[in-house]
């Protein structure tokens, strides 16, 4: 087994130096690369795994990209959730991770990205309707796989879930509760999911024969957008009875709005999320939403896109995973 750079030299009848320059991609001549190259895979040296990776044409390394601030991205639970996941599963493999974060503009990153040339493949959140970036990595020859999805991205591999589907029925169980003045609080404007999401409660809402206009009201998926509505919905002095919020951030925030101004939940006010996020099962009442697995869809990301580099002619892979509806406390009695 060669442990050094001079144990290949010698094997491989050539100097230190030339081992080098293979191994980090300098100037050789074809026969020698190729020779070096040889003794690395029969002696199986193991030591600088990036000589190993030459021979395959791979670095070993994936992208991950979240086009959002740092604090945001370590403080949130969806994030941090979807980061432990991807992790996880590129551990598994011993693949190693580059994290691109929301600190520089679009186009600078992804200049960065396409400019470093090492990258087996990317993952990217892809969760915003017109996104340059996502559209500048689509256009790469970098194998890529989107954690979310667009529609007219018809060619791309991604993982996400029916977001309108599960919007729809959780909305249909705050119907069947009884609720007849209910509300939705949405998501981030220009997004994906809070499109989604509120189509599937327009859906239900239509289908249940109750009153829609004006019942769609604009947020961010933060606690401080649901905080905000559900305020401003409170002081308009109109009925409702319950709260379809974007997700379980959204919902938090509604909570302490109806606390402050004394309305019960379930009794006056029945609300609803989405995600599962952990501390969703924690607020008092617990929170009924829809469970997608946050986590399970970081690790099928990246199963995703270990599996497109092992078949790269195998076409573009759709994932849409299952969700749940989880109903809790904060519905019914």
């Amino acid at each position: 087994m060669a442990r050094t750079l001079d144990d290949l030299a010698e094997l491989s009848g050539v100097s230190r130096a030339t081992v080098s320059r293979v191994i980090n991609g300098g100037s050789v001549s074809p026969a020698t690369r190729q020779r070096v190259l040889d003794v690395i895979e029969t002696t199986n040296y193991r030591p600088n795994l990036a000589a190993r990776n030459l021979a395959s044409g791979r670095s070993g390394v994936v992208g991950v990209v979240m086009h959002v601030a740092a604090p945001l991205t370590f403080a949130d639970a969806y994030f941090s959730q979807l980061l432990t996941g991807i992790c996880d599963s590129l551990t598994s493999q011993a693949a190693g991770m580059m994290l691109w974060l929301g600190n520089r503009t679009k186009q600078e990153t992804l200049d960065n990205i396409l400019g470093m040339g090492m990258l087996d493949g990317i993952i990217v959140t892809a969760d915003t309707i017109d996104d340059p970036l996502v559209d500048g990595l689509r256009a790469s020859d970098i194998p890529l796989v989107l954690v979310g999805h667009r529609r007219a991205d018809r060619d791309s591999s991604y993982v996400d879930v029916d977001h309108e589907a599960a919007s729809e029925a959780i909305t249909a169980h705050l119907v069947k509760t009884g609720r007849n003045a209910i509300y939705h609080i949405t998501g981030r404007p220009n997004s994906v999911s809070g499109r989604d999401r509120a189509i599937g409660f327009r859906n239900a809402i239509r289908k249940a024969g109750l009153e829609l206009d004006g019942h769609v009201i604009p947020g961010d998926y933060t606690d401080e957008s649901g905080y905000e509505a559900t305020k401003n919905l409170i002081a308009s002095g109109l009925r409702f009875d319950a709260l379809f919020c974007g997700n379980d951030n959204t919902a938090r925030g509604a909570y302490r709005a109806l606390s402050e101004a004394g309305r019960s939940i379930p009794d006056d006010v029945a609300v609803a999320g989405f995600d599962d996020l952990e501390f969703a099962s924690q607020l008092g009442p617990p929170l009924t939403t829809v469970r997608q697995g946050v986590d399970e869809i970081g690790h099928e990301a990246a199963r995703t896109l270990l599996s497109l580099l092992e078949n790269p002619e195998s076409g573009p892979r759709r994932v849409l995973l299952p969700t749940e509806l989880v109903v809790r406390g904060s519905t019914t009695a």
